[in-house]
């Protein structure tokens, strides 16, 4: 028993929630308010803005006299066309424990725009665990049976739906226009280059490393490769481009090293920014509901020529890809099909990967040599290269011993079974999870459509019609429902056969291929030029 405004409360438990009440009068409500706001919504006006929404939110919920305030969950920045966000996600886990029984949002619209997820939380999952949610400005109170507004919710929901799709519709052809009009759209400056601060859809110099695009064109023109560039770089201590860019904006760095390498060099001797060209709109996401990125063909692309001050000359720049062009410098990405070990082998000095590469004097073999120390040189790191054919046969030889003498064949299967079921539920988990919410999708459309029937909006043959076909629908994903549970227990039946073919192949001296060595190799160090200690799955 607690108190509450000089008010006893009897604190209960039931199915894991929280419910308070006070002696002889009202349920306690313990509150929380959501306050979400995407970038688009900034664009309606204050009315919408976070702090108004707190305001309002927070007198309402002091007006009452059963309630109290338990969090506030603030979502600034994110749509409302999917669920994935962080304060959402934090007052769900809240709900779960029974920390919450009623949400509170501005309007319906805050709480989200997908009409489809909307209706879930709103119809299964807020009744399921009896909490209560109320949308202020729509009327909407889930707790209120006679109250016309909450069957009004589904159509709401459909307008914001529509709303955030006329939004996005809006956003990409104001985009599109700004490209064709010569204005720079994205959301960082190129290396060399910054925003105008009188007007951000200009580009103009940034001098402060506007010298260094100069000089990497101006060193590989001379016939200076991409590693002698990145290591005079380096020595001079000057920031790689995303380093930089953390360092003067908004931007999270994902880089390792900090050091510049051969891609990021290539890019800059790549990019045509320089001779002051515009490419832009060269991807879109699929949809406003949908964030995957993709590529958009070369005819799409939006191409302004003399849209800010170029940092070099197109003769510079031309010069540059003729030389690039004529050496095609080859990538490492088929490596990892052409070589045994490759993939696996790593520095314990730098905690790099090993590359391969052909070395004087040796015409069918290869070294595997640091990639840090190979690019950047021995002021990061050391040389320790190792022959090809010498890993090959150590590591082949100790897979053939620690299978005669050491393998656990038990717990070899119990690590791989483990490990891959778990990858291989997310991704039926993933699928189920679509089919379940198409199931409960159909469920709405077959009760709406036997509302309008009832209501003579649909006759009763287009009724039976549409039913027919959205249950032959629903019974389809409950077969594949079905199906997916079967793959599973499918996969845990034969996986065990799968890894005593393997270790049958070890034993018996026969293929030890690469799919052998990834299934029971997680890494291999180059400690020294004759010593290597390989970190085999099955052993601690």
């Amino acid at each position: 028993m607690v108190n509450v405004n000089n008010r006893e409360v009897i604190e209960t438990r039931c199915n894991n929630l929280i419910y308070y009440g006070i002696s002889n009068e009202q349920v306690l409500y313990r509150v929380a308010i959501y306050l979400r706001l995407s970038r688009d919504d900034e664009n309606i006006g204050d009315s919408e803005s976070i702090i108004n929404q707190r305001e309002f939110l927070t007198k309402y919920v002091a007006r009452q006299d059963n309630w109290v305030l338990g969090d506030i969950y603030i979502d600034d920045g994110y749509t409302g066309t999917n669920f994935n966000r962080p304060d959402f996600i934090r007052l769900k886990q809240d709900i779960e424990e029974g920390k919450i029984n009623l949400v509170i949002t501005k309007d319906l619209s805050r709480l989200g725009r997908d009409y489809i997820d909307t209706g879930y939380y709103l119809e299964k999952y807020f009744p399921a665990k009896r909490v209560r949610y109320i949308a202020v400005n729509d009327g909407i109170d889930t707790f209120e049976k006679n109250n016309g507004n909450n069957d009004m919710g589904a159509f709401k929901s459909v307008v914001n739906d529509m709303y955030a799709k006329d939004i996005s519709k809006k956003v990409r052809t104001a985009k599109k226009t700004k490209a064709e009009k010569g204005e720079f759209i994205g959301a960082f400056a190129p290396y060399g280059y910054k925003k105008d601060p009188n007007d951000i859809t200009k580009l103009i110099i940034d001098e402060e490393v506007a010298d260094v695009v100069r000089f990497i064109f101006n060193e590989y023109n001379k016939g200076n490769g991409l590693a002698y560039i990145g290591r005079r770089l380096n020595e001079k201590n000057i920031e790689c481009p995303s380093v930089y860019k953390q360092r003067t904006c908004k931007f999270h760095c994902k880089t390792f090293t900090g050091l510049w390498g051969h891609e990021t060099i290539k890019k800059i001797l790549r990019n045509r920014v320089y001779i002051g060209e515009l490419i832009q709109r060269k991807g879109e996401m699929v949809s406003y509901k949908v964030k995957k990125y993709i590529q958009l063909p070369k005819e799409e692309h939006i191409i302004i020529s003399n849209a800010h001050e170029a940092i070099v000359s197109k003769e510079v720049f031309d010069l540059a890809q003729s030389i690039l062009d004529a050496k095609m410098h080859k990538k490492h990405s088929k490596q990892c099909n052409d070589h045994l070990l490759s993939g696996l082998l790593y520095c314990p000095r730098c905690h790099n990967k090993y590359r391969y590469q052909k070395q004087t004097g040796l015409k069918d073999d290869m070294v595997a040599v640091c990639s840090v120390y190979n690019r950047f040189g021995k002021e990061y790191c050391t040389r320790v290269a190792i022959r090809e054919s010498v890993l090959d046969k150590a590591v082949k030889e100790d897979l053939k011993l620690m299978a005669q003498e050491k393998i656990n064949k038990n717990k070899i299967i119990k690590l791989e079974d483990v490990n891959n079921l778990k990858k291989q539920k997310t991704k039926i988990t993933k699928t189920k999870f679509d089919y379940e919410r198409r199931i409960i999708e159909i469920d709405r459309i077959l009760k709406a459509s036997y509302e309008d029937k009832i209501n003579g909006i649909l006759t009763t043959e287009e009724f039976v019609n549409m039913s027919n076909e959205y249950r032959k629908e629903k019974e389809s994903l409950v077969l594949k429902l079905e199906t997916l549970e079967k793959q599973v227990n499918s996969y845990e039946d034969n996986k065990e056969k799968e890894l005593t073919k393997i270790i049958k192949n070890i034993t018996d001296f026969d293929n030890i291929d690469k799919n052998t060595i990834m299934s029971l190799v997680n890494k291999i160090e180059i400690i020294d030029s004759e010593t290597i200690k390989v970190y085999y799955k099955f052993s601690e």
